[in-house]
């Protein structure tokens, strides 16, 4: 149970595009209560490649699937909305941003896996774009794709854990950075209203890190940094503080992120979507390839702050 209710993640904005990964999705986002989620609004953006003048956009067979989502996930206990965005060549990242700008969602939801556009917005430079310009949460739900030749294509999507469990061992890698004590403290909102139960603490050193060559230097640094882990761990509550594990790797982060969590059975990773290490990388190419495409369990990215803009 939620001891306390928090408001970041009353509402989502859930990006469909109607294909088989659609069903998976439903069934994770209906375990959201955990979340604290009460508001689901379905998001389904259809480019249309021409103009035809004079002809309006059929959208019922989306509407009827749709309503079939809408119908499962009240009796699971949400409100929910539907909104159905279309026109000539409308961009899916953009268009599920500005969905869910428009129905003031609290964060987005969305897969990286399936056939159509809007589930390859996490292959390359499509997902890049649409995580650098949310400045919502947005929370990746990783779908595994399994070989089967009676299946239809000789294959088939699945879940690979329950997402009732994603709450369950949440892994926070931190560069330390204003960018990632944002994440932290949602992370510690999330803990302190008893969502989660325990807490694993990375820190990546990276390339400046192996590229000292004094053993003794070397060892200050993971010092520093284990000394900043501690810092942080300390604030938690006590239901979780004496159980979360701190973690120090050298190497590539997106690997080692990655790595860590399949190591220590993490049901979560959570991260920052901006910062000034290898966080900032992420969305720059391959490490962003590697968390978002390798990671068996959902992907949960904190934006940094925004700037206020001068009058």
């Amino acid at each position: 149970m939620i001891s306390t209710m928090i408001s970041f993640f009353h509402h989502a904005a859930v990006a469909l595009d109607l294909s088989e990964a659609s069903d998976l999705i439903v069934e994770c986002v209906s375990s959201f209560q955990n979340l604290g989620t009460k508001k689901i609004t379905l998001v389904t953006v259809l480019p249309v490649p021409f103009e035809n003048e004079g002809t309006e956009l059929d959208t019922s067979k989306e509407q009827k699937q749709l309503g079939e989502y809408q119908k499962a996930l009240e009796k699971a206990g949400f409100e929910v909305d539907i909104h159905i965005r279309s026109g000539l060549h409308y961009y899916p990242p953009t268009e599920i941003l500005t969905a869910a700008n428009e129905v003031n969602a609290d964060f987005v939801v969305i897969s990286n896996r399936g056939q159509s556009k809007v589930l390859e917005l996490l292959s390359g430079g499509t997902s890049t774009e649409l995580l650098q310009r949310s400045k919502l949460p947005v929370y990746l739900i990783n779908l595994d794709v399994q070989k089967d030749s009676e299946k239809a294509g000789g294959r088939f999507l699945t879940l690979p854990q329950p997402c009732s469990e994603a709450v369950r061992h949440v892994l926070y890698a931190t560069d330390f950075s204003d960018s990632a004590y944002r994440t932290y403290k949602v992370l510690r909102d999330m803990e302190g209203a008893g969502i989660v139960d325990k807490i694993s603490m990375i820190h990546v050193q990276g390339h400046h890190a192996i590229a000292i060559k004094d053993p003794v230097s070397r060892d200050r640094l993971t010092e520093q940094n284990r000394e900043q882990l501690d810092r942080i761990r300390n604030k938690l509550s006590d239901r979780t503080r004496e159980d979360t594990d701190l973690i120090i790797t050298f190497g590539t982060p997106g690997k080692e992120i990655v790595d860590t969590a399949k190591e220590r059975n993490a049901t979560m990773i959570m991260m920052g979507s901006q910062g000034e290490g290898y966080v900032q990388e992420l969305f720059l190419g391959s490490v962003s390839s590697k968390v978002t495409r390798l990671s068996d369990v959902p992907v949960l990215l904190i934006p940094a702050e925004q700037e206020k803009e001068e009058s």
